[in-house]
């Protein structure tokens, strides 16, 4: 028996440029996210080339001259702040949404990393793998026995 899965990052997270223009007071934007994992999070910006620190309350990214600083709300989901000197509004939002693409990412390849092992530890091999132009997986695991 075999079962394929597919695997779609921008189901997974994704931000509306709406919600972000909405936000924007001041030079500096707000936004609630749906990024809930603070190492997922960490990893996604550094693959954005960001310096990231992480002081246990707040995880901050700095490069191109902006910073955006992510802080947990009371339900547990990261709220964005985002400033820098002349901030506009559709930079903000590039650089809200760039964060958000790279976390779906890193939240896609942590499914697929944990769907391996659990397929493994439950007698079935991963039969074939194949990433589709809208950059959904599709993995197709098979019985061994």
């Amino acid at each position: 028996m075999s079962v394929t899965l597919k695997l779609r990052s921008e189901a997974l997270a994704q931000l509306n440029a709406a919600t972000i223009a909405a936000h924007l007071q001041a030079g500096v934007v707000t936004v609630r996210t749906r990024m809930r994992h603070r190492d997922l999070l960490s990893r996604a910006l550094t693959g954005l080339r960001a310096q990231v620190t992480d002081d246990g309350g707040s995880v901050v990214a700095a490069w191109e001259g902006r910073r955006i600083t992510f802080v947990y709300g009371p339900d547990g989901v990261q709220m964005a702040h985002v400033d820098g000197p002349g901030l506009a509004e559709a930079e903000a939002q590039r650089l809200v949404l760039s964060v958000d693409e790279a976390y779906a990412a890193e939240v896609q390849r942590s499914v697929l990393a944990r769907l391996k092992e659990r397929a493994a530890s439950n007698g079935m091999v991963v039969e074939s793998e194949r990433v589709n132009a809208d950059q959904s997986i599709s993995v197709t695991l098979a019985a061994t026995s």
